[in-house]
């Protein structure tokens, strides 16, 4: 991995959905000309575990809020305790934005809903690409 390599996290329970996702970021990435590397997890716990040991490594974190055993939202929020520096990249990808919107209300979220379609999806990764 070379220094100008990017790493993201995406965490979906659904592999279809998983599968898109992957597919949209090695596209706008390669668009790009943008090295990364991807890790995606179906297991939140595992995705979790990863935030929490190699989390400052991350510089996209595409998290669904429903999964099992823990969601997303119960994820970001312990990032909001234990790394709040990492809540930037994170993008909420749902189906259910008012979930997220009603759990902070106080918080400018980045939300992708689905179903989503390439453009608002590269507009997504753009924006988190553009902060510092």
């Amino acid at each position: 991995m070379s220094s100008n390599t990017i790493k993201i996290l995406t965490i979906d329970d659904d592999h279809a959905v998983q599968s898109i996702i992957i597919a949209f970021l090695k596209r706008f990435l390669d668009e790009h000309h943008i090295d990364c590397e991807i890790k995606a997890f179906s297991d939140p716990i595992q995705g979790l575990f990863e935030l929490s040991s190699h989390g400052t490594e991350y510089r996209i974190i595409l998290l669904d809020v429903r999964l099992p055993k823990l969601t997303g939202d119960e994820i970001f929020n312990s990032l909001l305790y234990a790394n709040p520096e990492l809540v930037k990249y994170v993008v909420f990808v749902t189906g259910y934005p008012n979930d997220l919107i009603n759990r902070f209300p106080d918080m400018d979220l980045n939300i992708l809903n689905k179903p989503f379609r390439y453009q608002s999806f590269c507009e997504k990764i753009a924006a988190i690409l553009q902060q510092k």
